[in-house]
């Protein structure tokens, strides 16, 4: 087995898929768990007829649920972050607890996996998906979400174009692994045309997330979708004995995909609230994905040989500069997904992660900026 894939198994990230599981996230549990099943069946339809949380009470405590496998634990943890944030979020008033019949199961289920008792993008996107053909591709044409809320076109597809944008950003992270390989051994040229092949990539990456607004409209996402995505802040997850919990909500800072184009270029972020944040959502993540990226910070990454070779740096500021592009588009699709939409209801705009998104993204993109016309040996 080479050095890359030793690292790739290692830390559980597929070589053709990235940070999506190896296989298509499981579709049902045991019989044992059949309320479970049950509920998410009929799970938009109980929210739009206003019973979810009677529904969400009825159910029998597992308090420890008896799963055999890591996909087990993931369609669990699918599951039991939707009932809670159905429960704390649905409409018309949102509640400041869980009951016992989902607060135990998710308490434990998330001590298992390592992650916060809270829907994450771990959850929503990587294990929220399955294949129509199962022979075809992980693709906009062949896939569909598995758990929605109020459900409908515009809810899938904003889950789903983050699927694919995940897939179609696994691509370069073997690329990546050799090109960082390649710039240890003083290969340059090797490593400039890998790093190309990464920045492709990242291009293909920003048409992905364009695919937003073709069945995405704004107004549904923000009065629809948005909502049940948002944080957690002083609820009670009853029977469990703890302390009131708050717990960021769903963010695309939770993506290992785009954190790992950040420790693979060696972007760092001066401002201290962004850094802090970023590392924050790590914990969102599963574990070894987390420390995935703890690892590729830590190695030997593009930037530290810049200055040694013109063509690397060539490819390396492209690179950067694909990353802003993604950011610019994000960005656009915030002022008109939320803050364009919080302005028509008098809003004040808080992202699904608990920030002001237009300033932590332009925080972001502006970092990417500033290195981008940073000095080096070459001038470009």
């Amino acid at each position: 087995m080479s050095a890359i894939n030793q690292i790739l198994e290692k830390y559980e990230v597929d070589r053709y898929r990235g940070f999506l599981p190896p296989k298509d996230p499981l579709t049902e549990l045991p019989d044992a768990y059949s309320e479970w099943e049950n509920l998410i069946k009929n799970f938009s339809a109980y929210i739009n007829a206003g019973v979810i949380r009677k529904k969400i009470e009825e159910l029998k405590v597992i308090e420890n649920p008896d799963l055999e496998s890591k996909p087990q634990l993931e369609r669990a943890m699918l599951l039991l972050s939707f009932f809670a944030h159905a429960y704390v979020h649905a409409p018309p008033n949102s509640e400041k607890k869980i009951p016992a019949s989902v607060a135990l199961p998710l308490i434990r289920v998330a001590e298992e996996l390592k992650r916060k008792p809270v829907l994450s993008h771990s959850s929503v996107v990587l294990n929220n998906w399955r294949r129509i053909d199962p022979n075809g591709p992980i693709d906009l044409s062949n896939i569909s979400t598995l758990c929605q809320f109020h459900g409908g076109l515009d809810e899938s597809w904003f889950y789903l174009v983050t699927v694919e944008i995940e897939q179609v950003g696994a691509k370069a992270i073997p690329l990546m692994l050799d090109a960082m390989k390649c710039v240890e051994e003083e290969e340059f040229a090797e490593a400039a045309e890998l790093t190309n092949q990464v920045n492709k990539v990242m291009s293909d990456l920003t048409s992905s997330l364009k695919k937003v607004y073709n069945y995405c409209d704004p107004h549904t996402f923000y009065l629809r979708v948005r909502p049940f995505l948002a944080s957690f802040e002083s609820i009670e997850y009853q029977g469990t004995g703890l302390a009131l919990q708050s717990h960021h909500g769903g963010s695309a800072a939770q993506s290992s995909v785009l954190q790992f184009f950040d420790a693979a270029f060696g972007v760092e972020y001066q401002r201290k609230a962004t850094y802090d944040y970023l590392r924050l959502m790590r914990q969102h993540m599963p574990y070894k994905h987390a420390a995935f990226l703890d690892h590729i910070e830590k190695a030997s990454t593009i930037k530290t040989y810049i200055s040694k070779n013109r063509e690397l740096e060539e490819a390396y500021k492209k690179g950067i500069e694909r990353l802003i592009e993604f950011r610019n588009e994000h960005l656009k699709i915030v002022a008109l997904y939320v803050m364009k939409q919080a302005k028509k209801t008098n809003a004040t705009a808080i992202g699904t992660g608990g920030t002001s998104p237009m300033a932590f993204l332009k925080n972001v993109r502006n970092q990417n900026d500033a290195m981008l016309k940073s000095e080096s040996k070459y001038s470009i």
